[in-house]
């Protein structure tokens, strides 16, 4: 029988054996070679940005700068971005007063002194002013107007900003196809009206929503929203699942996220060799934090182009999530609701509140398979049951029923890096 190691926490991995007349085999992704520098990577793209002046001649002259950073629940490099964006920003002239560092958390928890560091590395981090951006503090918000539909609300200070930069990668998104451009601004330093507008029932149930796809109602929002702000430049990386920098884009946003995204297809988008009936999908770190996002490893089985899981079908995600759930309105919101399309029926009536939105992606996967298996966890089982998906001690033991539950011919297709990984069934 196939052993298959599975990669499941900072360097540890499962190991999983699966029946060979059941293994359809490993949706991974291609390997791109990585760059030798990373450092000097990421200074080739400045010197040479996408439909822009170079950073150094944006930034002569201006008194307040503002810098948009991913937070902790995205992989990204910053501490070597910024540096290099610091550099450029020293050669125009602008002194190190100047520059507000924002933690672009969205509705994530603030970062922790210590995290910061880690994020920043300690130059940057004893150096300069550093802000945890608040979603909900309305005094610290300004509204701007309206794109698609939706308010454009964020941060007072990046709004009040000589120059607006932004950092990110351009990875698989289910609402945006891949993220990258002005997202870190708008959405991550984005007030409570915008999130919970963009993260509603309009976009999650919205034709267009689906991973890859870069023309999606939340993509054109951010793209217009971005420009309505006034993000001015961006430098957005493309990494592989092992932490490798494979590309570094810089320059306007909209051109820097429709150039890295035509690289990134070659990068995320993989061939599936069938529609399987138990997908064994992988968060990875640092993703499987908490269960709100390890729970994105179920996008590529039922959310992307076309679902590789068959309807009625079982999806398998081993993930620690050491931060618990992640979205606990959620937990009270589904209640109440015995199955997914009860909840996909509660929100389509009562539409998605703040921080709910967990319960209606869990809604919608729930309408498609039979069962979402969440193991190898440190959130008690109860808790996990009480969202509607199914707790189980191991990997092993969630595929073993599995297959007792759909039959000996059940067909496992495994995806290795379940938020990287867009898979593509042959047409």
């Amino acid at each position: 029988m196939p052993t298959v190691s599975l990669p499941y926490d900072q360097g540890r991995a499962l190991t999983l054996t699966i029946p060979e007349r059941n293994y359809l085999g490993s949706a991974d992704l291609s390997r791109h070679p990585a760059v030798a520098d990373p450092a000097a990577e990421i200074r080739r793209a400045l010197a040479d940005p996408v439909e822009s002046p170079r950073l150094v001649d944006l930034a002569r002259g201006k008194k307040r700068i503002e810098i948009a950073v991913t937070d902790i629940t995205r992989y990204c490099p910053d501490d070597l971005l910024v540096d290099a964006i610091l550099g450029e920003l020293a050669s125009a002239g602008v002194p190190s007063s100047a520059i507000t560092f924002v933690l672009a958390l969205g509705s994530h928890r603030p970062m922790t002194p210590p995290e910061i560091r880690a994020k920043l590395g300690p130059r940057i981090s004893d150096a300069y002013r550093i802000l945890n951006h608040d979603w909900k503090d309305d005094w610290a918000l300004a509204t701007v107007g309206t794109e698609e539909g939706f308010p454009i609300q964020v941060n007072r200070e990046i709004v009040e900003a000589d120059l607006r930069l932004a950092t990110g990668v351009i990875e698989p998104h289910l609402f945006a196809g891949y993220s990258g451009g002005a997202k870190t601004m708008v959405i991550g330093a984005g007030g409570h009206a915008t999130i919970a507008a963009t993260h509603g029932y309009a976009v999650l149930s919205h034709d267009s929503s689906r991973l890859g796809n870069a023309d999606s109602i939340f993509r054109r929002f951010i793209n217009r929203a971005g420009e309505r702000v006034g993000v001015d430049f961006v430098v957005n990386l493309v990494v592989d699942p092992d932490k490798r920098l494979i590309r570094a884009f810089a320059g306007r946003p909209a051109a820097v996220y429709a150039a890295g995204v035509r690289f990134a297809r070659s990068v995320f988008e993989v061939l599936a060799p069938a529609v399987a009936d138990i997908v064994i999908s992988l968060p990875g770190s640092p993703k499987n934090l908490n269960l709100y996002q390890a729970t994105r490893a179920a996008y590529p089985a039922i959310l992307g182009p076309r679902p590789v899981v068959r309807a009625g079908g079982i999806v398998i995600i081993p993930a620690p999530c050491p931060d618990g759930v992640g979205e606990e309105t959620s937990r009270v919101w589904m209640r109440d609701t015995p199955d997914g399309k009860s909840i996909v029926e509660k929100a389509r009536r009562e539409g998605i509140p703040e921080g709910t939105h967990m319960a209606y992606r869990f809604g919608r996967f729930l309408t498609h398979a039979s069962e979402i298996i969440v193991t190898d966890c440190q959130i008690p089982g109860p808790m996990i049951r009480e969202v509607r998906l199914t707790p189980m001690a191991t990997v092993q033991e969630a595929l073993a029923y599995a297959l007792a539950t759909l039959g000996r011919d059940a067909r496992v297709l495994v995806i290795p890096h379940g938020v990287a990984a867009i898979p593509v069934l042959p047409s």
